[in-house]
């Protein structure tokens, strides 16, 4: 017999399986919606393909070779397999499914960035989610390369092939030192810390802040006096911490707190800094959507909980 090499059409292989069941060609034709003859020629197309008899015939029965029957148990593991690629196929479609990578700076830790992991997690319990801490200089090109699909970050500066959404906005503290005698007040004028040692971020890591903090110690009519800068939050509240000055601080750093640190809200103008979601203008994934929309339910109780600790302070 010769045999024809070509891709195997499913729908052959399906008419081969009801046939091998039936052993009979009108009960199988009736199973799958054809009259005799095309069910006929499909299987001699495809014995014509494999290159070897599948059936014996004769006047009054149909049985399956030797040769068909180890070709029905092959040919039941492909359509099952061919069934479950579909099924994974439709999952990856609709979110259920497939892996999402998410570029963070150390900071997203103190907001919402743990809450919107578990509500992701729960809602996609079959995503493998994998999450990757980078500086503030790295998360952007990650987003570029494809290395991440989700960037978590400052969105000043954003590259114009990425997209991005503000999840939320943080206010900047003031963060004092333990038992510091401006700790007494409830807000603080800025201009009080004006000769304060002072604790800034450095600008090529951290230029959001750092322009942030210059223009709200300008516009109070001093230059603060800088001992020493950082390049993280948990860097600038672990040397106020230790008494080393005083310093501005997105709210949420408070929870990097080992307790020796007292935050107050200015008693005046003060600013917040941005904190968005980003991602490829060209990612149409429903992943990066699902995970995006749970930043951003997350960003909303997290603005929620940071305007309650306002008041709490305020009361």
């Amino acid at each position: 017999m010769t045999v024809v090499h070509r891709v195997m059409d499913p729908r052959l292989l399906r008419y081969f399986v009801v046939l091998a069941e039936e052993l009979h060609f009108g009960r199988a034709a009736e199973r799958l919606n054809l009259s005799q003859p095309p069910l006929s020629a499909a299987i001699k197309r495809l014995e014509t393909q494999v290159g070897v008899k599948l059936f014996g015939r004769t006047s009054r029965k149909v049985l399956l070779t030797p040769a068909g029957q180890v070709y029905l148990r092959e040919v039941r593991q492909i359509l099952e397999r061919l069934s479950e690629a579909a099924e994974a196929a439709r999952r990856e479609e609709r979110g259920e499914s497939g892996q999402l990578s998410v570029g963070y700076k150390s900071g997203s830790l103190n907001t919402a960035l743990p809450q919107a992991v578990r509500l992701f997690r729960q809602q996609h319990p079959d995503v493998e989610l994998k999450l990757y801490e980078m500086n503030v200089f790295e998360v952007q090109p990650a987003l570029l390369r494809g290395d991440v699909q989700v960037g978590l970050l400052y969105p000043a500066r954003l590259d114009l092939r990425l997209s991005f959404e503000v999840m939320f906005s943080e206010p900047l503290m003031l963060a004092l030192p333990q038992g510091h005698p401006l700790a007494r007040l409830d807000r603080v004028p800025l201009r009080l810390i004006a000769n304060e040692p002072f604790v800034r971020y450095q600008r090529v890591v951290q230029p959001e802040c750092y322009d942030a903090i210059s223009e709200l110690c300008r516009s109070a009519g001093f230059w603060p006096q800088v001992v020493q800068e950082v390049a993280t939050g948990s860097a600038a509240v672990s040397l106020i911490s230790a008494g080393l000055g005083v310093g501005l601080v997105p709210s949420s750093q408070r929870q990097a707190s080992d307790g020796r640190v007292e935050y107050r809200f200015l008693d005046g103008p003060t600013v917040s800094v941005d904190f968005a979601a980003a991602w490829h203008r060209t990612d149409s994934s429903v992943l990066t959507a699902a995970f995006v929309a749970q930043m951003r339910a997350a960003g909303q109780a997290f603005t929620k909980q940071e305007q309650g600790f306002a008041g709490l302070l305020a009361g």
